[in-house]
This record gives C-alpha cells, sequence and structure tokens, in this order.
C-alpha cells in the first residue's frame, strides 16, 4: 500500500482505459529532467527515438503479433470503400524493426519536415473533415450537422473521418479506415502504426505549437469544431440516444492523448478538453432547463384554474432534461479521469498549461460537478509547477474564480491549504510575472477578508522590492492598507463629520494648517517605517523581498523610500499634493506635545499627526519624489511631441509649472532650518534641490536673491556636516547650481567661497613638523581634518582644484626636515605618508583606522589634483596658445606626482596587501597611471611642443608586482567568505601570494577557522549571518572594482599585458558571475588598444625619424624592464602548468 501511496497522501490509482496502452510505466517523473516521464509516475512518455526502440525490443520478442497484425491489414484492404495511400513503414527482418537510416538503397531519406499552422491551401490538398473545417468557409456548425447527417449514413466511415482529422491536425498523413474503426482492441496497435509512420518523416515541428496568429486559429479551429459537434449532438439526441459513438470517439482520442509522440498526445488534449468543455456547456443549458421548467410547473400549479396537460407536459420535459443530464455527468467523470488525470502531469508545460486553462472552464461553467475539494485540488497542486506559464495560468485562473461572490464560501478550505503557498508566489517566486500575478490574486484575498495579518504584512513589505514591476503590482495593495489604517484612525477620532466640523476653514495657499489628510500621511509614514527591516545596512546593499538575502545595489540617488512612494503615486491621491506635504513636515508639533492632549477633536488631530524623526526622514523622502514626479510630468505633457493641448491649456501649465519651482525655491531653506541637525534628512531635502537644474526646470526664469539665499544654505549645510551622505547631494546641488544658466556666476562665487573655507581649515589643523607622521595627531584633530579631506575630495569632483591647492597663501616649511609646503596639495601629497606604520607607538584600532582614513581621502583628492592638472594640459596644447605647457610647469607636476607615488609606494609595501586602505591605495596608483596614459594620444596643435608626453608612464615591475599582491589579497578574501575555491598558486608565484597575507585570517583561505566553513544557516543569529553575507558583498564589490581598475591600466597600456592578464583570468570561472563580466573587458580593452595603435603607427614612426632620438624623462627615468617582469611571471605560469600536470 505504501507503494501506491502520492506524497499528497492519496492512494495513486491506475485508471481503467476503455483500451490498454503500452505506454503505461510505474516510474516516478521529475519535471525538469530529461526524461519524458509522467509527472505522478503512473504513465512513462519517452522521447521518439527511445520509444522506437523500445517498440523494436517488442516486436522481436513477439514475431506473432506482428504477423497478426499484417493478417489483419490484408484482411481490411478489399473492403476499403475509398482509395488511399498505403503508408509507408519500416522495413522489417524476421519481425525486427530496422532502423530508418538503414533501409534499402531504393529508400530516399527525407529531409527533415518543419510544418507550420494550415493555411487554405493546404487545407483544401489535404480534404475530408480538415477541408470542411479550415477551407470550406462554413461555419463549423453547418459543419458538425453535415458530418452527423454523414454519420446517419455510414457510422463507421463518419468515425474514421473524426480520427483523420485529429491526426491530420497533428500533422500526420496517415489515415485510419472504417474496419480499424471497427476493431476497438486494435486501436493501440494502429495508432502505434501511424506513430512510427509520422516518425519515419523526423518532424521539428507541429500546427499547434507554430507562431503566430495562424496558430491561434488553428487552436480555435479545432476546440470549435468539437465544441460545434457536441452541441449538434445534443440538439439532435445522438448524445443521449446513441453511447456507442461518444464510446468510440472517446477509445481513439484518449488514447492517443497518451502517446509518447508530443504532436499526437498534444493534439489529442486539446480535442479531449474541448469535448469536455462542450460537455459541460450542454450540461448547463440541461440544468438551467430543469430549473426553468420547475419554476414554470410550479407556477402553473398554483394559478387557480391550472392547466394539467400543460403541467404534465413541463414535469415530462424537466425529466427529459433531468435524463439527458444523468447521462452526460458519466462521461464528464470518464473524460476527467481517462485524460486530465494523465495531462494536468504532462512533461509538456503546455499540455499541463491547457488542462488548467479547461479546467477553470469547467469549474466556472459546472460548478456542480467541478466545483468541489476533489478538483480544486489539481490547482493547488500546479501551484507549485517547475514552469513559470503553468504557475501563472493557475494564477489567472485562481483569479477568475475568487471574483465570483457566489463561490467565496467552497473556496475557503481551498484557501486554508494552499494560502501560504499563494503568498509564496507573490513574495518569492522567480519569475516577475508570476509574482506580478500572485500579488493580484493577494489583493483579490485581501478584499473578501481571506488573508491573515501576517500575509498582509509579507506583501506589505513588497513596495520595497527591488523589481520596479512587483513594487508597481504591489501599490494598489498597499493603497488599501493604508486607507484601512487612514480610517481607524478616523474613527478613533470620532469620525470623519466630527473633525470636519472642528478643523477650521484653510485658505488657498495655506498648507501649514491642521487638515484631515496629515492622518493619511501620518499613515503612509507609519506603514512605510514598519515594514521597513533594513536601517543598519550600508546604503549600497539591500535585501532581496523574495528570499531574504543581500545584494548589492547600484543605485541612482534613489532611496528604497522614494522608489516605494514613486510606486505608490498613481494609487495614493495623497502623495500627488507635494505641497500639502511640505506643510504638514513644516508644521511644529513640538507644541501639541508639550501640552499635552485635549479633548477637542483639532488637538487630537495634531497629536495623533505628530510624527517621529524616522517618520520625517520617511516622508522626506516621499516629498523628494513626489515632486519628481509631478515636475516631470507635466513637462511630459508641455512637450510630448503629438500633445494635442490647446495653446490655452499648455499655458495654464507652463504656468503651473513655473510656480511650483519658485515654491520649491522657496521651501528648500525652509525644510534645511527645520531639519539642518540630522545628516539624512537633509541629505534627502538637499537631492530635492537637483530637481531645480532637470531639463524640465532648466530654462525657468528664477529669482538671483532667492537662489543665491539657497546656495547660502546649501554652503552651510556642506561645511556643518562631514559625511558622505550629506557632502555628496550637496556637491551635486552645486554642480547643478553651476549650469543653471545665469545664476552659475553665483554659483561660482559660493564655490570659490567654500574652496577658502576648506583650505584655511586643512592649514589649521596640520603641523608642517608632523604632517605624515601616523600617531602625531589627537583623535579629535584627526577626526576634523579626515572630514575637511573629505569637503576636498567632494569639491574636487564638480570644481577644478587647480588654484585653491596651489595657493601659496597656506605655504610652510618643516626645517628640520627641509620640506617646503608651497601649497595645500604639498600637505595633501604628503598626508598619505600617514598610511605607513610610524616607529614610535601604535595607536589604538579607532585611532589606527582614522589614520588609515585620512590617508585613503588625501590620496584621492591628490588624484583629483593630477586629472585636473592633465585636463588642463590637454585643453593647452590642442585648443590653447602656440606656446603650449611651459617645461617649468611640467617639471613642477613631474616632482609632485613622482612624491605622490613614491608615497603610495611605500604605503604598500609597508602595509599587508590584504588591509583595505593597501586596495583603496592601488586603486589611486592605477588611475593615475592610466588618467596620465592619454596623453601619448592626443596630439598637439602644429608649432605646439609635445613635451607633455613624458608625463605618461608605465608601471614598473615592483609597483606591478605590488599591484598583483593586493589584487590576489582581494581575490583569496572574496574566495574565503564566500567558500569557494582557488586554482592552487604555482610555486613562483609564492613569494607574491604570500606577502602581506600572513597573520590575517581575512586574507588566508587556509585559516584554523573553521567556523567559516560551516554553512551559512548553522549560524547562531540572523545577524551573523547577514553579516556573513554583507562582508561577502562588499568583499565581492572590492575584487571587482581593483579588477577593473586593472584592466583600465592594461587596455591604457600602462602594465604588462600577457603576463597580468594570464593572472587575472585564472580563477575566472571559479569566482562568480560579477567577476567573470568584469574580465569579459579584457577582449575589450583588446580590440580597442589594436584599433589605436593601428591609427597611431604611421604618425609615431614620423616622429621618431624626425627628431632621431627620444626625448629623455626629466623627472622620472623608471625603465620597464618588459621582459624581466614577463620571464618573471611566465616562469611562475610554466610551474604552475607543469604542477596541474602533475596532478594529472
Amino acid at each position: 500500500m505504501a507503494a501506491n501511496m502520492r506524497a499528497s497522501g492519496r492512494v495513486r490509482k491506475q485508471p481503467q482505459l476503455y483500451t490498454s496502452s503500452p505506454f503505461t510505466s510505474s516510474s516516478k517523473r521529475k519535471r525538469g529532467a530529461e526524461e519524458d516521464v509522467d509527472g505522478e509516475g503512473d504513465r512513462e512518455m519517452p522521447d521518439d527515438d527511445a520509444s522506437e526502440e523500445s517498440e523494436e525490443d517488442t516486436a522481436e520478442d513477439e514475431p506473432d503479433e506482428e504477423e497478426l497484425r499484417a493478417q489483419r491489414k490484408k484482411a481490411r484492404k478489399p473492403k476499403s470503400t475509398a482509395p488511399k495511400k498505403p503508408a509507408q513503414k519500416k522495413p522489417r527482418v524476421n519481425g525486427a524493426s530496422l532502423p530508418f537510416r538503414n533501409a534499402s538503397a531504393t529508400t530516399r531519406k527525407r529531409a527533415p519536415k518543419k510544418t507550420k499552422a494550415v493555411d487554405v491551401a493546404d487545407a483544401q490538398a489535404a480534404g475530408g473533415l480538415f477541408a470542411e473545417v479550415f477551407a470550406s468557409g462554413d461555419t463549423l456548425q453547418d459543419v458538425a450537422g453535415t458530418w452527423l447527417k454523414r454519420y446517419d449514413a455510414h457510422q463507421s466511415s463518419a468515425l474514421a473521418e473524426i480520427v483523420n482529422f485529429v491526426l491530420k491536425c497533428a500533422d500526420s498523413n496517415g489515415e485510419v479506415s472504417d474496419h480499424d474503426i471497427e476493431d476497438p482492441d486494435g486501436v493501440t496497435n494502429k495508432l502505434d502504426d501511424l506513430r512510427e509512420e509520422y516518425q519515419a518523416s523526423k518532424p521539428t515541428d507541429y500546427p499547434l505549437i507554430a507562431k503566430g496568429k495562424a496558430a491561434t486559429s488553428f487552436r480555435h479551429g479545432i476546440a470549435g469544431f468539437f465544441h460545434a459537434l457536441i452541441q449538434a449532438m445534443a440538439v439532435k439526441g445522438v448524445l443521449y440516444t446513441d453511447p456507442v459513438l461518444m464510446e468510440n470517439v472517446q477509445i481513439w482520442i484518449s488514447t492517443m492523448s497518451s502517446a509518447p509522440n508530443r504532436s499526437f498526445r498534444h493534439t489529442a488534449t486539446v480535442a479531449s478538453l474541448a469535448i469536455v468543455t462542450a460537455l459541460c456547456q450542454v450540461a448547463r443549458e440541461n440544468a438551467e432547463s430543469i430549473a426553468n421548467f420547475q419554476r414554470q410547473a410550479e407556477t402553473e400549479r398554483k394559478k387557480a384554474s391550472a392547466n394539467t396537460a400543460r403541467v404534465k407536459q413541463i414535469e415530462q420535459n424537466a425529466r427529459e432534461k433531468s435524463e439527458a443530464l444523468e447521462i452526460i455527468e458519466p462521461l464528464l467523470k470518464d473524460w476527467f479521469d481517462v485524460v486530465f488525470i494523465h495531462r494536468y502531469r504532462d512533461v509538456d508545460p503546455v499540455i499541463r498549461r491547457d488542462c488548467i486553462i479547461a479546467l477553470g472552464d469547467w469549474i466556472v461553467t459546472m460548478p456542480d460537478v467541478f466545483f468541489d475539494g476533489q478538483h480544486l485540488r489539481y490547482l493547488g497542486w500546479l501551484l507549485s509547477d517547475c514552469a513559470p506559464a503553468t504557475r501563472g495560468e493557475v494564477l489567472k485562473q485562481l483569479h477568475r474564480l475568487y471574483k465570483e461572490q457566489d463561490m467565496l464560501g467552497g473556496l475557503k478550505t481551498f484557501t486554508e491549504k494552499f494560502r501560504a503557498r499563494m503568498v509564496e508566489i507573490a513574495t518569492t517566486d522567480a519569475e516577475t510575472n508570476v509574482r506580478v500575478s500572485g500579488i493580484e490574486l493577494l489583493d483579490l484575498l485581501r478584499e473578501n477578508g481571506l488573508l491573515e495579518p501576517d500575509d498582509i504584512d509579507a506583501a506589505g513589505r513588497l513596495i520595497f522590492d527591488t523589481d520596479p514591476k512587483v513594487r508597481k503590482a504591489v501599490a494598489a495593495f498597499f493603497a488599501e492598507n493604508i486607507n484601512d489604517l487612514h480610517n481607524s484612525k478616523i474613527d478613533d477620532l470620532g469620525g470623519l463629520e466630527n473633525l470636519e466640523e472642528a478643523l477650521p476653514e484653510t485658505g488657498e495657499g495655506n498648507y501649514e494648517a491642521p487638515r484631515i489628510e496629515w492622518l493619511g500621511f501620518k499613515s503612509l509614514a507609519e506603514l512605510l517605517q514598519s515594514y521597513d527591516m533594513d536601517e543598519d545596512l550600508p546604503s549600497q546593499v539591500e535585501r532581496s523581498r523574495a528570499d531574504g538575502s543581500l545584494t548589492l545595489h547600484l543605485g541612482d540617488g534613489n532611496s528604497r523610500f522614494s522608489l516605494a512612494a514613486d510606486a505608490l503615486y498613481d494609487k495614493v491621491d495623497d502623495i500627488k499634493a507635494w505641497q500639502m506635504l511640505a506643510g504638514y513636515l513644516l508644521f511644529d508639533h513640538s507644541s501639541g506635545c508639550s501640552n499635552g492632549m485635549a479633548d477637542d477633536p483639532l488637538s487630537q488631530l495634531k497629536h495623533e499627526s505628530t510624527l517621529s524623526e524616522k517618520e520625517e526622514t520617511v516622508l522626506l523622502e516621499v516629498l523628494n519624489a513626489s515632486v519628481k514626479r509631478t515636475l516631470v510630468e507635466t513637462a511630459e505633457k508641455i512637450t510630448a511631441p503629438k500633445s494635442k493641448l490647446t495653446k490655452k491649456a499648455k499655458e495654464q501649465l507652463e504656468d503651473e509649472q513655473e510656480e511650483a519651482a519658485r515654491h520649491l525655491v522657496e521651501l528648500i531653506p525652509k525644510l534645511l532650518n527645520k531639519f539642518g541637525d540630522v545628516p539624512c534628512t537633509v541629505a534627502a531635502v538637499l537631492r530635492m534641490e537637483a530637481l531645480l537644474s532637470s531639463p524640465a526646470l532648466k530654462d525657468l526664469q528664477q529669482d538671483s536673491a532667492t537662489y543665491a539665499a539657497l546656495l547660502d544654505d546649501v554652503r552651510k549645510q556642506f561645511m556643518s556636516h562631514s559625511t558622505d551622505e550629506v557632502l555628496a547631494p550637496a556637491s551635486d546641488a552645486i554642480l547643478h547650481a553651476k549650469s543653471y544658466g545665469e545664476l552659475g556666476e553665483a554659483a561660482e562665487e559660493k564655490v570659490t567661497a567654500l574652496w577658502e573655507d576648506v583650505i584655511n581649515n586643512l592649514a589649521e589643523l596640520l603641523n608642517p613638523a608632523t604632517i605624515g607622521v601616523r600617531g602625531a595627531t589627537s583623535f579629535e584633530e584627526l577626526t576634523a581634518l579626515s572630514n575637511n579631506l573629505l569637503r576636498i575630495v567632494r569639491l574636487s569632483t564638480v570644481s577644478d582644484c587647480i588654484a585653491p591647492l596651489e595657493d601659496g597663501s597656506v605655504a610652510s616649511s618643516d626645517g628640520a626636515s627641509g620640506n617646503d609646503y608651497q601649497g595645500a596639495i604639498d600637505y595633501i601629497i604628503a598626508l598619505v605618508q600617514r598610511a605607513s606604520p610610524s616607529t614610535g607607538p601604535a595607536p589604538d584600532s579607532d585611532e589606527a583606522a582614522l589614520e588609515d582614513e585620512v590617508a585613503a581621502r588625501a590620496a584621492e583628492a591628490a588624484f583629483f589634483y593630477c586629472r585636473w592638472k592633465l585636463m588642463t594640459i590637454i585643453t593647452v596644447v590642442t585648443t590653447g596658445s602656440n606656446t603650449g605647457v611651459s617645461i617649468e610647469e611640467l617639471e613642477a607636476l613631474a616632482t609632485r606626482r613622482d612624491l605622490y607615488v613614491t608615497n603610495l609606494e611605500n604605503a604598500l609595501q609597508a602595509r599587508k596587501a590584504g588591509e583595505a586602505i593597501s586596495v583603496h591605495l592601488t586603486g589611486c596608483l592605477l588611475d593615475l597611471y592610466a588618467a596620465a596614459a592619454i596623453l601619448k594620444d592626443v596630439p598637439a596643435r602644429p608649432g605646439v611642443s609635445d613635451d607633455y608626453t613624458v608625463l605618461a608612464m608605465n608601471l614598473t615591475p615592483e609597483l606591478q608586482k605590488t599591484i598583483l599582491q593586493v589584487f590576489i589579497a582581494a581575490e583569496k578574501n572574496f574566495a574565503k567568505l564566500s567558500g569557494k575555491k582557488l586554482e592552487g598558486a604555482p610555486a613562483n608565484d609564492a613569494d607574491v601570494d604570500q606577502d602581506g597575507m600572513d597573520e590575517d585570517p581575512m586574507s588566508d583561505p587556509e585559516s584554523g577557522d573553521e567556523d567559516d566553513d560551516e554553512p551559512t544557516q548553522a549560524l547562531a543569529s540572523q545577524q551573523r549571518r547577514d553579516t556573513k553575507i554583507r562582508d561577502t558583498i562588499l568583499a565581492e564589490q572590492t575584487l571587482c572594482a581593483l579588477t577593473g581598475k586593472i584592466i583600465h591600466a592594461l587596455a591604457a597600456d600602462v602594465m604588462d599585458n600577457a603576463a597580468v592578464r594570464k593572472r587575472l583570468e585564472r580563477n575566472k570561472a571559479r569566482l562568480g558571475h560579477n567577476f567573470k563580466e568584469v574580465l569579459a573587458y579584457l577582449d575589450i580593452g583588446e580590440v580597442q588598444k589594436k584599433k589605436t595603435k593601428a591609427k597611431g603607427k604611421t604618425k609615431k614612426d614620423a616622429v621618431n625619424g624626425a627628431k632621431g632620438k627620444a626625448k629623455p624623462n626629466p623627472k622620472s627615468n623608471a625603465i620597464i624592464a618588459d621582459d624581466e617582469i614577463e620571464d618573471e611571471i611566465e616562469d611562475a605560469d610554466a610551474e604552475d602548468e607543469e604542477a596541474q600536470r602533475a596532478r594529472g
């Protein structure tokens, strides 16, 4: 008994077919496997080739059956009334079927036949019922009626037409004869012969799966004909008086629906499902007729002078319909058991999907038969189907059922059993479209009160999903949650009428007066905050709402709250009222809290609307999204190329847009004044300033005084905050202001003032005697220095930093060391030395981290200085004066550049390769050399010296080795955290692989820490798991970013290409798809470099020939020993290959 139990608990029972089928098996199918076996293990459906081999073996073992089959065919031929082309069969020897390719030489091998959905010409050529359905032009009802007349004249011949019609629809040219119809015991063998004949043509397609509208019309033709046929049989009465007709149709079509050949099986299944659908329609009509007759009879009886004869006639009609219904219902059960039970779990997902569509039709059409737990469970089981299309179709059918109010009562048990799976699909399904359908179904369940609070929360959290389609789909669901919470708050305050009477009237433009909409904003903030689970995660890391995993998100500055608000914009009207939301945020709620809550409705409203600090942050992000969406949509309406707006309407929109921009300029300073103390709220407000420079508002006239005041506020925030969370949007606001037309000059003045502030602060914080000494500065001064360097870096990204950093007003010198600091840039370059350990007492961990941060930011600031200098040189030699760049200026830049490189190199040699500071300094070094390499390809104007090319250098072998050490350390760190195994390093790479890795367990994959080898699921808590995953993600980001910089350097031809590339690609297939995609840019770089060399070869030869000798480098006499580094790394690679061969 246990062997016959399904996983669901029900007994697996083999249905009894009208005829035995050779295609049954007891092996269990795993969906997604290569074998074509039945879904529940009741039936095996192998591939065609394997099936043929099985049949050949059977024929070999039972030659008598083959002889009997041949005798039957010989006996049928003289009785055939219509000439028929004999079916081509495989030649057999001693009862064994020979393979088609070994047929006699006279038999030509057919080319693979590709079929298409039928057209009229093909249908006419086919003849028979197929031509009548698809080419005659008659209605399907007329075709069915004509066929019934032929059935009355000759039953076997007409039934043969039905079978041949299905065969032709399956793209088979084989046919059955009248005598085949008269021999029901030979159905299986006959279909077996036809299938072999069909397979001999090596088909690659069949009409039902062809693409395009023709395939859809073809399917409709098959289903429509059988529907019309059943209807005609019911009208004529043959359906009830001649059970042999349906029995024979069922024998042939149901047996064909179990064939291993997919074209036969699929076509027969479509026909079978259409027959059942038609039977359901007939049964429904009979049931409705019975109810109507019963009502008519009851009405007639209640009359004062009842017509007894009429009552009897009505009752007789009702009995006839009841008898007809009693005949149809067993047919429905038989067809369901014989076809659907097996095909709903077919290996072909298209067939499974067709079955689900049909089952949905049957439940809606004939609920008395199919609307019960025994049939609904198939929908529940296929919610776990492996094919997304099938799961999606199940959800569609369930949506259809849950919309029927009369069915909700019968769906409660089903909902209790499968609700968890429906929620799982909506929240975690791998296919976006399926998730969207699942969310729409959950919305329907919520409307009908069939979801638990936990399910509502699980669906509500999808508003933060990374997929915009999911956010858009769940917006309506989330909006209803907001409405429910909003309505509950109103009810708690005495109802809507009570509040409306208590609230004062507000004039136009007075957005800061209390109003009922505040409760809606409060509800929105509460829900968004309650569903946000990632408060402590870094900004670039997000949690997947599908499985709870953490992923790296490279966003465009939009927070998860602003993205959620954008999705809710069309569903929540309150979000569109951004001026009202701004007034709510600017309202001083503290007064109401301090005085306590009074009994009057107005005071209660103020108290209930009080926002917490986190809720204020959430609503600021919502405000940002609302303003952006409103302005963008207005601009799109105005500039739409095919806009149907009248001139007056367009002018009105332009006025609204201009008014909104002015209101926004006035609003931002107020928001900064109120929320300027908290970095997260300041960042949200500063991001709104960027909207003023969007294309939609850039051409609008702004009041210069108002805008200058706004820039003053931005400057104040830039200098008062020290986190990148604020400095990044503040820098963007400054950049946008510089590009804002005529107000750009005012922005330049503010930028100049900012440069003066940061340079003066830098000079005040530094002592020339201890600039480069690690541990010589107090913690407070280090913090201020680090923050000031970050401001310099941020300003350098949006403004030319050459003049401020070279300003001699802060020059000084150190008499003891003899170092002269001619400007702030010299201080910054010297600060890079703080990355190197000092000889004095080591600082504690916090101070050490802060020293590294100072060195890293100084290195980045110095790189931006060099980059601005390179851009200036390029501008001068290509568009400037004829004198070009003076040699003195080049020497000064080369001196600073060499000192900068020396400090970087010393720091890298003094620190372990696996430390974060090493990765950062290596990135700056690679960026510097790659940026300078562009000078090689910059053509100077005629008469201008090309002395500037001396600044372009290649990395020395020592620096390349140091860079590879850092890369290997990052590679090992990511492999260790992610549990990936690296390819064994060759012996000659031992010094490279080991440098900087000893005593660093995060860099050593062979560390003795066994805890890291345990599965993530075995970690003690979710917090520890998140930490592990987050560290892995950030390690992968570090590795990919560093690899990208190395590839950039290779493309710039400043590193040894062959050797470095070989090392980069060693673990290409072992470190995940992201790393592999980064390495794919190696090939792009090679193509671009070859093109560049091909273009510049002739010009370079001409220059060398004219000058006769190369210019010396006045400051950097490094000679790249290409041969030495290539030999060194090639030897290591050779030993690596030998080690691999030794391992076999």
